[in-house]
């Protein structure tokens, strides 16, 4: 019965139109120098995306996004206007440039800002030793961090 769906609904390449009502081809001029694609395809910045790094964690972030960090920054006040340099991908929905070892900070500008500096709600933690009957509750209150997007753009 499963193959039968799949069967009925699997078509040969041959069978599908491949005419295209819109190109997906990047001009020439367009191709010159690394960042030349996504400035082609980023509408503005308003489609550009970045893949950041803090504390070695992953953050997909665009424009005017907020990031919620479970920790507090070292040395960040509310204001504090912080200049990210540790990304790995930039892209837009057409074109995207990967580097493992991190994307050069001269291609692009991303600057968050430190929105608040606030706590999780009070949970308590239970610990037990092994063999052992007591336990032990800790009031657990960790710090969040809260960062805006305010921009993101190719140089």
């Amino acid at each position: 019965m499963f193959r039968s769906i799949i069967g009925s609904t699997v078509r040969p390449c041959s069978v599908l139109s491949t005419a295209r009502a819109y190109s997906t081809a990047v001009p020439a001029a367009a191709t010159a120098s690394p960042t030349a694609a996504l400035k082609f395809t980023s509408n503005g910045s308003r489609d550009l995306y970045a893949i950041m790094k803090i504390h070695n964690m992953p953050y997909l972030v665009t424009k005017g996004d907020k990031v919620y960090l479970p920790y507090r920054l070292k040395r960040a006040a509310v204001g504090d206007v912080l200049n990210i340099t540790d990304v790995t991908t930039l892209g837009t929905p057409s074109y995207t440039m990967n580097a493992k070892e991190g994307i050069s900070p001269e291609l692009y500008d991303l600057k968050a800002s430190v929105i608040e500096i606030t706590r999780e709600p009070l949970y308590q933690v239970v610990r037990k030793r092994q063999r052992c009957r007591r336990k032990k509750t800790y009031n657990v209150e960790p710090f969040q961090t809260v960062l805006r997007i305010n921009e993101l753009k190719l140089k």
